[in-house]
């Protein structure tokens, strides 16, 4: 089975202020869009860098995936809390295509949830023992290294947030793997 794990990056661009801004998706604009497909001995990692971050370019890296799996990405409301997550109301908002009615999704939040585990996907990797090699690192953070980028052009910022994607997108897979066996 072919499974892909993907995480966004982005900026925020609208008016909004504390939670509602997370719910503003059409005002995030994606700076980063990491992909990771497994399948068999298969592991390819991807990243789409805006403005090369299109609907078509996705589904190419999504083609024979059968599965997608995120921390917080659902844009169908969960069944404990009835609310949506992050990056597929981004990405449908951005580039007009809704993941999970075109792929199965998992959604690791809700998994997490109902093992009793809660909080960001940081917070949940630290309670499962999983360890970053760039800890202490978040939205807020890769907000401002895109506009470090952005602002100066120095390449510097634009690695670094990658390597954050990267990790973001890696750790997925070891929270399913920590999840697995609980």
């Amino acid at each position: 089975m072919k499974h892909a794990y993907l995480d966004i990056e982005t900026i925020y661009t609208g008016t909004e202020s504390g939670q509602k801004l997370f719910s503003d998706f059409k005002n995030h604009k994606i700076t980063v869009l990491g992909v990771r497909v497994v399948s068999g001995d298969r592991d390819e990692f991807t990243q789409l860098i805006h403005p090369n971050i299109t609907r078509q370019a996705l589904l190419l890296l999504l083609e024979g995936v059968e599965r997608i799996v995120t921390y917080n990405g659902r844009s169908k409301p969960d069944r404990m809390k009835r609310s949506v997550g992050f990056d597929f109301p981004v990405i449908e908002a951005q580039l007009g295509v809704m993941l999970d009615e075109e792929f199965e999704h998992t959604d690791l939040v809700p998994e997490c949830w109902s093992r009793g585990l809660y909080g960001g996907q940081k917070k949940v990797e630290q309670t499962l023992g999983l360890k970053r090699q760039l800890p202490g690192r978040d939205g807020a953070w890769a907000m401002e290294m895109w506009k470090q980028y952005s602002g100066t052009g120095q390449s510097k910022f634009l690695r670094e947030l990658l390597i954050y994607n990267k990790e973001d997108v890696f750790m997925l897979r070891e929270i399913e793997l920590k999840l697995e066996k609980r």
